[in-house]
């Protein structure tokens, strides 16, 4: 019995020995198995690799001293499309790179500093959900509502330039576009990203006009974010300000009359062909758009304006010819070099633009200058003849008179503010004349405008003499008459001129 207990006693010892050296023994494998693992690092030197961890190196294959940066690179950029061709360098910085598509168990994290740039691998994460708040809800609501409910497509491009998300305006236009089995992946409009802003044709039916897109993209990390606007109106209104212009160009290219239109800018828009003629400018310097002062002292080199005294007070002028033209009227006459006249005018119009019209008068000033010669020329012989002539108009106003005819009455027409008419001169005749019946028939001939026989009668002056007054009918319903004075005879005016000599 006793020897039972002890036995007992050594097995039970005995097994509480080895129960602890089990425990001891796995508790050793534990923490060896449990254990961090050692980074999987990579040290260069201006792009040379210099250390490496023992698993990093077995990893890459590589050794250090015998690889470079562009090893390394040609290796991860498959996986990670951000990884950078050449290490980083001067001040301290760290950047972390995911792969693409979250295929790879690590991230990659680049830190370096001066020429030293380190390359570690460290393991994912798997990120703890964060508990959805009310605020957090709502948020996502009203971003998936206003998502939901744009008008203009959008859409997400993965780096490899497939279609990861996208809103239900551009499923709608995919669908239009392509049919309801197209592939959502391939996208809707061609562009790259990066580029920016451009216009996109659409045709969904071929019979119809194709409907203009302006697309946008924006790069959010490895996501292209893109954005679809579209602008059928504003291509509408160009297109229609492209017609009008034609419009206005076709209509002044048949005008006599150069054209020369500046936008709000001071270039010019719009010319016709009259314009090219006139100033002989080449239409190469006219379709390059020039500014307002260009265009003025390319006319100016060519002696197509007036030469100014010098130069500073020209460029004063032509600057507020443009001020004068953009805010009023502005109108001149140029005399040119080779005899041509033209008549300049600057006109502002809406929207800023400035109009300048150039017209070659020479024709109309050659022929006013000659038709005042004339008159200047009649008048000279006219104002030759003795006999006083006056002439009146079919209104009965006074149009023309010669010396004579001033001397005789001592009357100007040209020194009062207001016409003179039959009844003043008659008035004046009767003042200096003895009485006549005859002198109502005058103003009857004129007011009745005959053209019948010339008809005279005789007038006596206050002081005697006799005269002879002509009343006869001319072109354009005018009345001439003419004061004669009577030589005196023999034996009559005698007395009369002893009279006057004393």
């Amino acid at each position: 019995m006793f020897l039972e207990l002890v036995e007992i006693v050594i097995i039970v010892f005995t097994a509480i020995v080895a129960a602890g050296l089990a425990q001891s023994y796995l508790s050793r494998g534990y923490a060896i198995a449990t254990s961090p693992l050692e980074p999987m690092a990579l040290l260069f030197t201006d792009g040379v690799l210099q250390h490496g961890t023992d698993s990093a190196l077995r990893h890459f294959a590589v050794e250090p001293g015998l690889h470079a940066w562009q090893d390394i690179h040609d290796t991860l950029v498959p996986i990670f499309p951000d990884f950078p061709l050449v290490p980083g360098s001067g001040k301290e910085g760290r950047v972390v790179l995911e792969p693409q598509g979250h295929t790879a168990p690590h991230n990659i994290e680049l830190r370096w500093r001066d020429a030293l740039c380190w390359v570690t691998l460290t393991p994912v994460e798997e990120a703890t959900a964060a508990p959805i708040t009310p605020a957090l809800e709502q948020e996502m609501n009203a971003l998936r509502l206003s998502s939901d409910t744009m008008i203009n497509p959008v859409w997400h491009l993965h780096p490899d330039g497939t279609v990861c998300w996208k809103n239900p305006a551009y499923t709608v236009l995919l669908e239009l576009t392509r049919g309801l089995d197209a592939n959502p992946e391939t996208p809707l409009f061609p562009i790259t990203p990066g580029d920016g802003p451009r216009r996109v044709a659409l045709r969904l039916d071929p019979l119809d006009a194709p409907d203009w897109y302006e697309v946008t993209s924006i790069q959010m990390g490895s996501v292209t974010v893109c954005h679809a606007n579209c602008i059928n109106a504003l291509v509408e209104a160009e297109q229609a300000q492209r017609d009008f212009v034609q419009s206005l160009a076709k209509t002044f290219a048949h005008l006599p009359v150069g054209l020369a239109i500046f936008d709000r800018r001071g270039q010019l828009v719009l010319f016709n062909p009259a314009l090219v003629d006139l100033t002989h400018l080449t239409p190469k310097f006219l379709s390059s758009r020039p500014a307002m002062l260009s265009f003025f002292d390319q006319l100016r080199e060519d002696r197509l304006m007036p030469e100014p005294k010098n130069y500073a007070s020209w460029r004063q002028t032509i600057t507020d010819l443009i001020a004068a033209a953009s805010d009023t009227s502005y109108e001149e006459t140029w005399n040119l070099e080779d005899g041509r006249t033209f008549s300049v005018e600057g006109r502002p119009h809406p929207d800023g633009a400035t109009a300048f019209l150039f017209e070659d008068i020479s024709a109309e000033v050659s022929m006013t200058r000659s038709f005042r010669s004339e008159l200047e020329l009649g008048q000279s012989l006219i104002d030759v003849v003795e006999d006083g002539l006056v002439v009146f108009s079919a209104t009965g106003a006074l149009t023309f008179c010669n010396v004579a005819y001033r001397g005789l009455w001592g009357h100007d027409p040209d020194t009062g503010f207001v016409e003179t008419t039959i009844d003043d001169c008659i008035n004046l005749w009767t003042r200096l004349c003895q009485p006549s019946a005859l002198w109502p028939e005058i103003a009857k001939c004129i007011s009745e405008r005959s053209t019948g026989t010339p008809w005279d009668m005789t007038l006596y002056l206050k002081n005697g003499d006799a005269l002879t007054c002509e009343v006869q009918g001319i072109a354009s319903g005018s009345t001439l008459i003419r004061f004669r004075t009577q030589k005196p005879e023999h034996g009559l005016a005698a007395p009369a001129l002893e009279n006057l000599q004393k």
